[in-house]
């Protein structure tokens, strides 16, 4: 029995010589899909934007918090209670996100720098101890309207510094820091007009406050 001759496809020699075409531009593929995705899943880095807003933000939260624990103590209104309430509950939910996001990513809440490091904390709205020491010493209707004074120095500062974590490039971090630019927008509006219905003075937006002052209010009008 005579052996067949192989049989010729010119058909399977041209998807042949497609695919040896092909395989560069796969591999250049796979490595951009890889580089991409490594990329979009690597955790912030020590010292990255997003790192620094975490662990900012949630000293500034905190001191938030804390004036609002302080000013719900005491007799006061019912919006300034809902505000507080409302306050306490935002931001104590928003430092959980945060010192999530830092476990997940492996950093201590602490870092080499301390929090705020190299900011002017006051004109970031932080308040001194004898700020919120006056809130639990000053008269109801004084302590009320003392705690709207801070905080809206508080949020216009809260404000900025979201505004930088816009720039993290990092989509949570984005996303926080938009509800926080969002929201305490809407709260200074809210708070300038509480203070004016109240006959309060209202702190300059631009009233930037020397390092260590216990009173960034000083000099200013009180009609209380």
């Amino acid at each position: 029995m005579t052996a067949r001759p192989p049989t010729f496809h010119p058909s399977s020699s041209r998807r042949g010589g497609t695919l040896r075409l092909l395989w560069p531009v796969l591999a250049v593929l796979l490595v951009l899909g890889g580089a991409w995705f490594w990329q979009a899943h690597r955790f912030p880095q020590e010292g990255s934007p997003a790192v620094r807003f975490a662990r900012d933000m949630r000293l500034h939260h905190g001191q938030a918090v804390e004036l609002s624990l302080h000013i719900l103590e005491r007799p006061v209104s019912a919006p300034v209670r809902l505000l507080a309430q409302d306050i306490t509950v935002t931001q104590e939910a928003q430092l959980g996100q945060m010192g999530g996001w830092l476990d997940i990513w492996g950093l201590p809440f602490s870092g080499p720098d301390a929090p705020m490091q190299g900011m002017n904390r006051a004109a970031m709205g932080m308040a001194s101890d004898a700020d919120v020491q006056s809130l639990d010493t000053l008269p109801a209707r004084q302590a009320e309207i003392r705690y709207l004074q801070l905080m809206l120095r508080h949020h216009r500062g809260g404000v900025q510094m979201a505004q930088e974590g816009l720039k993290s490039g990092v989509p949570p971090v984005v996303t926080v820091a938009n509800a926080i630019v969002v929201s305490q927008t809407a709260e200074i509006d809210l708070i300038t007009g509480m203070l004016r219905e109240r006959g309060a003075a209202v702190p300059p937006a631009n009233g930037t406050v020397a390092p260590g002052s216990t009173d960034g209010m000083n000099g200013m009008p009180m009609n209380h």
